[in-house]
């Protein structure tokens, strides 16, 4: 009978055995798991996401309304700042399972990008990372390279955008490698969809006569 006891006995089994291989896999075989992510529109640099995953100091119901409260307050910077960094197609704010988070679509390199907006917003971000666990240090003017690192580790992992990624590795590794991706990552990007690939926010600002 389907999903009857020996059913789900052995999809425990088979998680439980998962969960152990790919803990074995990635210590003996670190990151080989999957090739770098690749943007899909035809110039790499163009349309670059970044899913910023960052747990709250105290994400109790307060908490969450005073972070509220600081966003708002910076509203008007935030929003100036990122305007002017030029290269952001999209930007927002969330509050997800305990995490504040930041998703954005960007044109350009991680390290560049983020040194923009530290360069127009840093002083915004300084208020919100007082509500965040374990930050950086502060001010972010101040440690530039410290608050690149601690983007790269709090920005969700990305599996490759494109098909020929995933099949230029073996079929016979490839299970191993996204159970270990899945294993050293507890947050994972599965894909993106872009309606408009191959152009700059710079480009499409342009053609539809938006100022800076």
């Amino acid at each position: 009978m389907e999903g009857g006891p020996s059913a789900r006995r052995g999809t425990r089994f088979e998680e439980v055995l998962a969960t152990v291989l790919a803990a074995v896999w990635s210590r003996l075989d670190p990151p080989t798991a999957l090739p770098p992510p690749r943007s899909m529109a035809p110039s790499d640099h163009l349309q670059r996401p970044m899913n910023l995953i960052m747990p709250l100091r105290r994400p109790s119901i307060v908490a969450r309304s005073q972070l509220t409260r600081t966003l708002v307050q910076g509203t008007d910077e935030v929003l100036s700042g990122l305007n002017n960094v030029g290269t952001i197609h999209f930007a927002r704010f969330d509050i997800v399972a305990g995490n504040l988070c930041m998703f954005s679509i960007y044109d350009g390199d991680l390290g560049g990008y983020v040194r923009d907006f530290i360069a127009t917003i840093g002083n915004a971000f300084d208020a919100i990372l007082t509500w965040v666990k374990d930050p950086p240090p502060l001010p972010v003017g101040s440690h530039v390279e410290e608050f690149i690192a601690w983007i790269e580790a709090h920005d969700a992992f990305q599996m490759p955008e494109q098909p020929t990624d995933l099949i230029s590795r073996t079929l016979s590794t490839l299970p191993r490698d996204t159970m270990v991706a899945l294993h050293r990552h507890p947050n994972v990007q599965l894909g993106v969809y872009r309606g408009y690939p191959g152009f700059s926010a710079a480009q499409i600002r342009h053609h539809l006569s938006v100022g800076w």
